[in-house]
């Protein structure tokens, strides 16, 4: 899967990228923690994690726009700078609410150059390593999740939260330079001008559209959706189960969530060059066991560790989903549109997981973490059973008549749902 680090314009883009989702990893960690110092209200730190959230949500929509229309390098550096200049503001401001403020708009920024970086990597691969450079692009994402906010931590201990944005500025800065010097990546961009020419490009719905209409990536981003609403869920009662159940330290719950992070980066790392036998709805519907046994071995019993090894496993299970899945995701795309798709799938996904917060929050005030935990894991069986559970029976039934499956086009609806008649990933 590092091979095509070999090449130093894709060396350079994902390091600069890397750099990037570290300091908005460290925003993630020392912006709560500042406005709690500050004012000392649960509440008002989350009312500031929901304005992220929402922020981010509406950034991304409007990047997944300025991704397809404009050059992709230009929209990150701007991004780079703007989020540089910003966090410098934050340390320099008084007022906590303006502080927040600028940090704010600092992490939502991150969301609106996300789409143009998720489109310009596909155009960095060859005609044979597609799924190599995509499994790269999700392993640096995994890793910047587990060093970002561990390095936000430390420094905000060491030093404090305000001059910890100044190391997270710097960052950005970095990212900038790097990316300065590498020109010519977006290569399609005269063909997206095109094909764009005399039409709404402002369609600000585009995205959602392309998720709702296109069969395959309308399964697949659900599904994921789904998916993550029952991650949220586990994530709050797990909170709650450290806290109140164990009376544990805070550093268990970040050692279990950085624990995910690293299962994911190992599984990607071990899965991104390998070529799949499984097609993709059986490694969904295989999936789905492994995140529920995962999800309660946190609860099996009153010791601390082994939530971190629940959450492991738990990332570890979903590395060849994501490596199998995403260049289906790519190819079902067209090149002028894929910033919007990715942007769509990205909404998608943060409100999945909002819902999975919302659903939460009652549960464990009514029935408690370990309910709420064995509830989750019931979840995602169902989710796995039903909604991929049929893809898997259709695609057994196709299978078994190969003259029939020897004559579906990629656009006939059988082949397009299940995503397994490209000859990339031939079906198993």
């Amino acid at each position: 899967m590092l091979v095509p680090l070999r090449r130093r314009s894709l060396r350079h883009l994902v390091g600069a990228q890397f750099l990037a989702e570290s300091a908005d990893g460290i925003l993630t960690v020392v912006l709560p923690l500042y406005v709690l110092a500050a004012t000392d209200s649960p509440l008002a730190m989350s009312l500031t994690a929901t304005a992220q959230m929402l922020g981010g949500a509406v950034a991304g929509v409007i990047g997944g726009v300025f991704a397809d229309r404009f050059d992709r390098q230009h929209v990150l550096r701007i991004s780079y700078l703007a989020r540089a200049i910003l966090l410098v503001a934050a340390w320099a401001a008084g007022p906590v609410a303006l502080v927040v403020l600028l940090g704010v708009a600092a992490r939502v920024l991150g969301q609106l150059d996300n789409p143009s970086f998720d489109a310009l990597i596909p155009l960095q691969a060859r005609e044979d390593d597609l799924q190599q450079v995509l499994a790269l692009r999700r392993f640096i994402q995994s890793v910047s999740i587990i060093v970002g906010p561990a390095i936000g931590a430390l420094l905000a201990w060491l030093i404090d939260e305000k001059r910890t944005m100044v190391v997270a500025a710097c960052l950005f800065v970095t990212s900038l330079v790097i990316h300065l010097r590498l020109r010519g990546l977006d290569t399609d961009l005269a063909d997206r001008r095109r094909a764009q020419h005399g039409s709404d490009w402002v369609d600000l719905v585009r995205g959602m559209t392309i998720v709702v209409t296109t069969p395959f990536v309308r399964r697949l981003v659900l599904y994921w959706s789904l998916s993550l609403a029952t991650v949220s869920m586990a994530m709050a009662a797990a909170a709650v189960w450290f806290e109140d159940t164990l009376e544990a330290p805070d550093y268990w719950y970040g050692l279990s969530v950085s624990a995910y992070g690293i299962g994911a980066a190992l599984a990607t790392l071990a899965f991104g060059g390998r070529r799949f036998r499984w097609s993709l709805p059986a490694i969904l519907l295989a999936a789905a066991p492994c995140y529920a046994i995962t999800a309660v071995v946190g609860v099996a019993a009153h010791v601390e560790w082994l939530m971190p090894i629940g959450w492991l496993l738990w990332g570890i299970a979903f590395g060849p989903e994501i490596v199998r899945a995403e260049p289906e995701f790519v190819e079902r795309i067209e090149p002028e549109s894929r910033g919007r798709a990715y942007a769509g799938m990205g909404v998608s996904m943060m409100l999945g997981l909002a819902a999975g917060y919302a659903v939460a929050g009652p549960m464990l005030d009514a029935f408690g973490a370990r309910t709420t935990t064995l509830v989750t894991a019931v979840a995602i069986l169902a989710v796995g059973g039903i909604w991929i559970g049929p893809l898997v029976r259709r695609e057994a039934e196709r299978t078994s008549q190969p003259a029939t499956t020897a004559t579906l086009a990629p656009e006939h609806p059988v082949a397009a749902v299940i995503g397994t008649s490209r000859e990339p990933h031939p079906p198993c």
